[in-house]
């Protein structure tokens, strides 16, 4: 790694791909969770499924995998395809609200809820049996993002809140010149209250304004503007 040797906390702060993929796919004397595993996982935080909002045409998204590619692409399954995939790209595809109902999963304990529009309206939760020390060790890489040098999420180190977040990039195309960039996590770091993600749809992979700078504005604004978001969480 380019970045040294690091933990998966330090891997998380610094969105690293190539500690990511070592992960899935595996290098050298370490095996990698491989395409199944990877798949059940994400499966499992709702991903490529409906969440159940009360809203029409939502759309399910793609977990990709071996029997996937041979009915798209008649194609088997290789290596590389598990690499690209532990990173969420490859033919992954999820919308935001499935990712916010992950993350909100990691904020809140390990429940994945089903959304609603209604304000008060408490959802189906379901639990995930997440182990308690694995999830303290992600929301710590994640708070890490915000507060560490060099993370991805620099831009939403606050004084009045602690947030916790995670970057992402998507290419788009061939010539991967767009990208979608992502920013998701949750506040406040100490007891969780709230879980929020901001997605810049179709930009220049030069646009030095990513999701991470448009959200610390939204802080600000919400700072001003709806400042019981930042009062008691009790």
């Amino acid at each position: 790694n380019s970045l040294g040797a690091m933990t998966i906390r330090d891997a998380i702060a610094y969105s690293s791909n190539v500690f990511m993929m070592a992960i899935g796919g595996g290098y050298e004397d370490q095996k990698g969770l491989g395409i199944t595993r990877l798949m059940e996982y994400y499966a499992k935080f709702g991903i490529a499924e409906t969440t159940g909002i009360e809203l029409m045409g939502e759309e399910e998204g793609t977990i990709p995998g071996p029997a996937w590619k041979e009915k798209v692409f008649n194609d088997d399954w290789r290596l590389g395809d598990t690499y690209l995939t532990s990173i969420g790209q490859y033919a992954m595809q999820a919308t935001p609200l499935q990712m916010l109902r992950g993350y909100a999963a990691l904020a809140n304990g390990g429940y994945l809820v089903t959304p609603h529009l209604q304000k008060d309206v408490q959802g189906e939760r379901v639990p995930l049996d997440l182990e308690r020390d694995a999830l303290s060790v992600v929301q710590e890489g994640m708070r890490r993002a915000v507060i560490q040098e060099g993370g991805t999420a620099r831009a939403l180190e606050r004084k009045d809140i602690a947030v916790a977040a995670k970057s992402g990039t998507a290419e788009l195309g061939a010539s991967k010149a767009m990208v979608n960039s992502w920013i998701a996590g949750f506040f406040p770091y100490e007891k969780p209250k709230y879980a929020f993600i901001l997605m810049m749809e179709y930009g220049p992979r030069a646009n030095t304004v990513g999701a991470s700078r448009v959200m610390g504005k939204v802080f600000d604004w919400m700072s001003v503007n709806r400042p019981e978001y930042f009062g008691d969480t009790e």
